[in-house]
């Protein structure tokens, strides 16, 4: 069955001048939580998206946090939930879904390296296993980017060299994105990945939408979506989900 994982973009958290306080984050993490779980996601990714800019090691209060707006979801809804700390704090990541027994983390960086607009970040996927193992939380996938957007690649490897490295390393899930948020990956980079790799579970990262979703099915299991469900005062309208999901549903009919 393919999954469709829906995107908490979490309002800005304290540490930063733009937060408000936390009765206002949470009351909207809980909300958008409830809608994409009534929309029918398969489940539900929190991302510290309003943090800006985002730190590559972030502090104690992004972290606590972080674990107390996924404890609050937890509570309310019942669908697997995972993790990003933006950029690419993948021991936070971790540390909140081991300790919240959540199901799986989002790691951008895990091989190579790349220039954000946070810096320089290398990708260290020896310490990202190790620390996964130190927690003895092996049982938390790690979706791995390949790639990532918003990022320059250093590398002058092929994406399907990228790919194999990755899985190589111990990615249990690739994640395929545009070049930015809503920018849907290049369908060419999609089906050189699956061929390297027809057993490997593939998720979209960014810029499914209801037009492209087949096209893109023909080489992905998974679609992970944020951005495009929101109406434009920026709310997840639940309709856009349910349609997605229903189309998503008939590629197995």
């Amino acid at each position: 069955m393919k999954k469709l994982i829906g995107v908490i973009h979490l309002k800005a958290l304290p540490g930063y001048p733009q937060h408000k306080d936390m009765k206002y984050v949470v009351e909207h993490a809980v909300k958008d939580a409830v809608i994409l779980e009534k929309g029918g996601v398969n489940e539900i990714i929190v991302e510290n998206t309003d943090d800006d800019p985002h730190k590559k090691v972030n502090t104690a209060e992004t972290v606590a946090a972080m674990t107390y707006v996924l404890s609050e979801i937890k509570k309310k809804v019942g669908v697997p939930l995972g993790v990003c700390v933006l950029w690419n704090d993948y021991k936070a990541s971790l540390a909140i879904t081991k300790v919240l027994d959540l199901d799986f983390v989002r790691v951008p960086v895990f091989i190579e390296a790349v220039l954000t607009s946070s810096g320089f970040i290398e990708g260290d996927p020896y310490d990202v296993i190790n620390y996964r193992n130190l927690l003895r939380a092996n049982n938390i996938r790690l979706l791995v980017d390949v790639d990532v957007k918003h990022a320059t690649n250093m590398s002058k490897r092929s994406i399907e060299e990228s790919a194999n490295e990755a899985l190589h390393f111990g990615a249990d899930e690739l994640v395929i994105t545009g070049k930015f948020t809503g920018d849907s990956p290049d369908l060419e980079d999609l089906k050189k990945v699956r061929k390297i790799s027809p057993n490997t579970i593939i998720c979209i990262g960014s810029g499914t939408d209801i037009e492209n979703v087949e096209s893109l099915a023909m080489y992905a299991d998974n679609f992970i979506v944020g951005t495009y469900f929101k109406d434009e005062k920026g709310e997840i309208d639940v309709e856009k989900v349910k349609l997605l999901r229903q189309k998503i549903e008939s590629f197995a009919k």
